[in-house]
């Protein structure tokens, strides 16, 4: 089995995964976590955060792009595969922002957990769900640079929601800018294993 065809199983399953309670919240009985995501008329977050979403999103596209030449090289690339990079970003976008966010930042402030604390917790959480698979794969050297730089994103957008006033809109926003530019060429780089590859990828 080629790398693309893995990589394309991988976001098809994690986005059909995902998308199961969103489906259920909109075809079937509302779910409250997934209610009121920031985009309807009069719930709109203040601007400020929404400029910062856009901020952080260009921040990372780049850093990532630079980091691993790949994600550049292949942002002409019009295929089937990108197409089902692009539908599980849209998906993991607003799934991984209502768990991450709304869902763990609001519990733990329902526990009296301080802002401090709410924003490193989610932050590291996104880190190290985002990451797990480096580590199944044993590319240790890769492996805290990784998590360093996922939960530092995790942290803005824990800032981000905050700033919005608890509101998902522009975290979401911002998580699927960079999902859209940065998918599947992330995850293909890492089932390859070729991080520093710029060109040529197996399958």
């Amino acid at each position: 089995m080629s790398d693309r065809t893995k990589t394309a199983l991988i976001l098809s399953m994690t986005a059909l995964f995902m998308f199961s309670p969103l489906a259920m919240s909109i075809f079937w009985r509302p779910i409250p976590l997934f209610q009121n995501l920031g985009f309807e008329r009069g719930l709109f977050a203040p601007p400020l955060a929404w400029v910062l979403a856009m901020v952080v999103a260009i921040a990372y596209v780049f850093y990532t792009m630079r980091v691993i030449p790949l994600v550049l090289t292949k942002q002409k690339e019009i295929s089937l595969f990108k197409l089902v990079g692009i539908l599980a970003a849209l998906v993991g976008g607003i799934v991984e922002e209502v768990f991450f966010r709304r869902w763990l930042m609001d519990m733990l402030m329902a526990r009296d957990v301080g802002l401090i604390l709410q924003i490193i917790i989610s932050g590291f959480a996104f880190g190290l769900a985002h990451t797990a698979w480096i580590l199944f794969k044993g590319d240790i050297k890769f492996t805290f640079p990784a998590i360093l730089s996922t939960s530092i994103l995790g942290i803005l957008l824990a800032i981000i929601y905050l700033m919005g006033g608890r509101n998902l809109g522009p975290c979401i926003f911002a998580h699927a800018i960079i999902n859209l530019i940065i998918e599947p060429w992330l995850m293909l780089s890492s089932v390859s294993g070729k991080w520093r590859h710029s060109t040529k990828t197996s399958g």
